[in-house]
């Protein structure tokens, strides 16, 4: 079964809101256990719209990622995030290794 990814791409307007949603996030990923494979750090725009903050999670599966992404818990996070940034989220399924 091919992994799942979850994609974020952020810029935050309220760092102080922006932290509230990513605590509730990251409580509701932790019935998930996604991999961290990417986390901010050093990056570079080449096309498109750019973002200041970026993030990919492996899942076990793209089911399971878009399983989280629909989950109530992070659904409730989500709503926190409203207004505090803005950004990009894709879930997208892994090639087979």
């Amino acid at each position: 079964m091919n992994k799942g990814y979850l994609i974020a791409h952020v810029t935050v307007s309220d760092p102080v809101a922006y932290a509230k949603y990513a605590r509730a996030a990251g409580e509701a990923m932790q019935d998930f256990s996604p991999k961290i494979v990417a986390w901010s750090g050093q990056y570079e725009n080449l096309e498109g719209e750019s973002h200041e903050r970026h993030v990919v999670f492996e899942f076990s599966s793209f089911a399971e990622a878009k399983r989280f992404y629909e989950s109530p818990g992070y659904q409730a996070a989500r709503s926190l995030r409203a207004g505090a940034a803005t950004g990009t989220f894709v879930l997208v399924e892994g090639a087979e290794s």
